[in-house]
């Protein structure tokens, strides 16, 4: 740390510390006490990427955002919402263009009217236990080594729609966003596959 700092010292163009700059308006330090359940998504790129952090030992860097959550239902329901095709689609006006279209979610995703989460919605409950499936699901794929993030992402994403689960949540999404309830489940099909 010594060397860094005279490294900075040394270099810098502002009166601010090395410490000050790590903390820049204090948002490593409003990180403390780390929450042990949060939900963090990426500032930047052209697809959302939420996840739900369950341990006290990472920090969220610059290019995050993150918010502490009560319960896992929550979590999910939230993360399940940003990490949505309706959501993407719908929060594109917002967004600033640049060489491949629409770009950063920021706090644009917020501009949706998101209704608090609440147990008891038959919706709220319905995209919380989609969301889990899809954690499920992306928690058993195997990752080539040194797979690049976008890959990694496209992989997930893959799956996800294979199983049926990212339609799902999507009508889901859409249905919170537009106010609607959530339908009766449909019989499954004799030639349907049991659920797992």
């Amino acid at each position: 740390m010594n060397k860094s700092e005279a490294a900075w010292n040394e270099h810098r163009t502002t009166q601010i510390s090395l410490v000050q700059q790590f903390d820049y308006y204090g948002k490593l330090a409003a990180q403390f006490p780390l929450a042990p359940l949060r939900v963090v998504y990426a500032k930047a790129g052209t697809q959302p990427a939420a996840s739900i952090v369950r341990d006290k030992k990472s920090i969220a860097e610059n290019l995050l955002y993150w918010c502490p959550i009560a319960t896992e239902m929550k979590g999910q329901y939230l993360f399940a919402i940003i990490n949505s095709e309706t959501a993407r689609k719908r929060i594109e006006l917002y967004q600033a263009r640049g060489q491949w279209g629409a770009r950063h979610f920021d706090k644009v995703i917020f501009n949706l009217p998101i209704p608090r989460f609440d147990p008891k919605n038959e919706t709220h409950a319905a995209l919380s236990k989609a969301a889990a499936e899809a954690e499920e699901i992306a928690a058993a794929i195997e990752l080539p080594a040194a797979v690049k993030f976008q890959r990694a992402r496209g992989l997930l994403r893959t799956a996800l729609t294979e199983a049926g689960v990212a339609k799902r949540i999507d009508d889901l999404v859409a249905r919170l966003l537009d106010g609607q309830p959530v339908p009766e489940p449909a019989k499954p099909s004799p030639c349907a596959a049991p659920p797992r």
